[in-house]
This record gives C-alpha cells, structure tokens and sequence, in this order.
C-alpha cells in the first residue's frame, strides 16, 4: 500500500512539472494590433488582393482587391476553405508556428466572424455594395482604410506578448 502511494505521488509530481514546461513563457494581458508589413502570397489569379500601406500616413491602407472567379465570392452558397495559421517570433530568431490554426468550409462566414466590426469598415472602405456573404464578384478599390478600425475584430483580446504574424488563406476544394 504505501508502494502505490509512492508512485502516486512521484506520477502527480512528474504531470505537474510536464504542464510548467509546456506553458508558454510571456506574460498574457491586452495587446494592441501593429502592422508592420501587409503582402499577398502568390495566388492562381482568381482573387489579386493588393494593399499597401500610405507613404504619407503609415496608419492607413491602399489598394484593390479583383475577384474573377468564385473562389470566396460563390454566387450560389459560401463553400469554399478559409485557413488561418499563425506563427510567433521566437526568441532564437526566426519564425516557430504556433497551435493557432483555424480551418474552415465557409470561407466568406468565417471571415466576417472572425473580423467582427472591422468588416464592416472593410466593406465601406472598397466600397463593396453589401455586407452579406457572398459579396459580388467584380474589383474594389479603397483610397484609405485607417488601421485603427481593423483593431475591433472578433480574435481574442487578451493574448501572451510577443511579435506574431498570421497568413490568412481563402482556396476551393481544389487548393486554387
């Protein structure tokens, strides 16, 4: 009997010091959003996405947006693949991702969700004719979004500190 009540404790010890390995090593609390840089990736020139940020006012973005083909904008339904993944700045150097990875089949929904009141800043800014999803094909061009606005999305508000980017990913079941 006090065998088992060895091993016990000696399990409960070593599952206690696994958690404080594995806890993230930053202090948590409010954070603010800073952008430092803004690029799209290569695509299949079925969405160019084109912002930059103003050379007068680095808290603003310019740019446009073309949709050509039904890769988020589907006129019948909202099927296609929205993917976020996120990486942290590790302080060796370089990028190490991280468990933020969101995947999802509606990819218009699960944008809007995710950037809650700053959608509808985004859609007044390209002067896009509806807020609802899918929004219509056809090229939005804005002539300045204020970066403050993108702060009142839907991601969590209290977060551990550090340097974080995130590629945000809209694709069809083909990848395209």
């Amino acid at each position: 009997m006090i065998i088992v009540k060895i091993f016990i404790l000696i399990g409960f010890s070593s599952l206690v010091k696994s958690k404080i390995i594995y806890m993230h090593n930053l202090p948590l609390g409010e954070y603010r959003t800073v952008f430092e840089k803004v690029y799209s990736c290569q695509s299949s020139n079925l969405i160019q996405f084109n912002v930059y940020f103003n050379k007068r006012n680095i808290t603003e973005v310019k740019g446009n947006f073309y949709a050509d083909d039904s890769v988020l904008y589907s006129s019948s339904s909202d099927v296609n693949i929205f993917d976020i993944n996120a990486a942290s700045w590790s302080l060796t150097g370089g990028w190490k991702p991280i468990s933020i990875v969101y995947v999802s089949k509606k990819a218009c929904s699960s944008l809007k969700m995710f950037a809650g009141n700053a959608w509808y800043s985004v859609i007044k800014a390209f002067n896009i004719p509806r807020t609802s999803c899918p929004i219509p094909l056809g090229s939005y061009i804005t002539s300045g979004l204020d970066l403050k606005k993108l702060e009142k999305h839907n991601f969590p508000k209290m977060y551990f500190y550090g340097k974080y980017k995130m590629a945000l990913k809209i694709r069809n079941e083909e990848n395209k």
